[in-house]
């Protein structure tokens, strides 16, 4: 009789045990079901720290390439090394957002280095060295080259559309203001990637277009994060969520500025900076943006 007790009361432990073995991995299967994305379906950005320059690598879901700036001259090898760790091979579209040499300085590394389907470059004249020997290291290559002198579509996917934003307005000799500007959408969520756009070019992208076209969750802040871009009025039409700030740790500009630091802080937009974090890596499925690094803000 003990015997038979005994195997009952450990049947029945056996059963509760199964049971919420059971419920647990149902749980979980669910928990995955709702958290976890396909790699496949996803966009990703990368803010490659570059120190007191700019580049930014986008990675589409069918795996198309844009590569925006590529720092100065001594980070061309770095940031084609990143690249390579990222398992990109060659770029459908290379931005060259404006002739500073903090922004094309590793550009002739990355031509040399990987094949380049296309190449965009702002409507405006430069005689520096460095932009030269890339001018012509484009026409004596045969790279097809775009000077976009209008609102340009450069990509589309499923759900994705990536366009270089143009004004149309002259800016004189000021290069920053001719910073192409490149937007992606993906789904719901809007990517803005300004160079080094400063407020002047800001307002002439306010004044351009409608709020709709320029909304975006994510904003790549104009210039380094000073206090001439990212200015109030934009943030007020653009309404980002997160900005992502290039700069060199303690460099002698003091980006970000603490002014926009202040505008962000009353936006209530969480920060990345590569001068705090190194590179930033940030992925969307169309319906939100997320990333396994926090903000430095959060």
């Amino acid at each position: 009789m003990t015997k038979v007790n005994y195997c009952h009361i450990n049947q029945h432990h056996l059963r509760f045990w199964m049971l919420l073995f059971i419920t647990t991995l149902l749980f979980l299967s669910v928990i995955s079901g709702c958290t976890s994305t396909d790699s496949s379906s996803l966009l990703s950005v990368h803010l490659i720290d570059v120190g007191q320059g700019d580049s930014q690598l986008i990675i589409t879901p069918q795996q198309n390439v844009i590569l925006i700036d590529a720092g100065d001259s001594l980070q061309g090898d770095r940031i084609a090394a990143y690249l390579t760790r990222h398992g990109v091979n060659q770029i459908d579209h290379f931005i060259l957002t404006h002739p500073h040499s903090d922004h094309i300085g590793g550009g002739l590394t990355i031509l040399e280095q990987f094949q380049v389907s296309n190449v965009y470059l702002p409507p405006v004249v430069h005689t520096s060295q460095l932009y030269e020997r890339i001018l012509v290291y484009l026409s004596t290559h045969d790279i097809p080259t775009t000077i976009i002198r209008e609102t340009s579509p450069i990509l589309e996917e499923d759900q994705l559309e990536v366009r270089i934003l143009a004004t149309g307005q002259d800016f004189d000799r000021y290069l920053n203001n001719w910073s192409l500007i490149t937007h992606v959408s993906y789904g719901t969520q809007g990517f803005l990637f300004m160079g080094d756009a400063e407020a002047d070019a800001e307002e002439a992208l306010i004044t351009s277009f409608y709020p709709d076209q320029l909304k975006a969750s994510v904003i790549k802040a104009g210039h380094h994060g000073s206090a001439t871009s990212t200015s109030e009025p934009f943030l007020d039409v653009v309404q980002p969520d997160i900005v992502l700030i290039s700069c060199g740790e303690d460099n002698p500009y003091f980006h970000p500025h603490p002014e926009l630091i202040k505008r962000l802080e009353d936006h209530e937009v969480w920060v990345y900076r590569t001068d705090l974090q190194g590179s930033v890596i940030l992925h969307s499925d169309g319906t939100r943006v997320f990333s396994h690094q926090q903000p430095v803000n959060h």
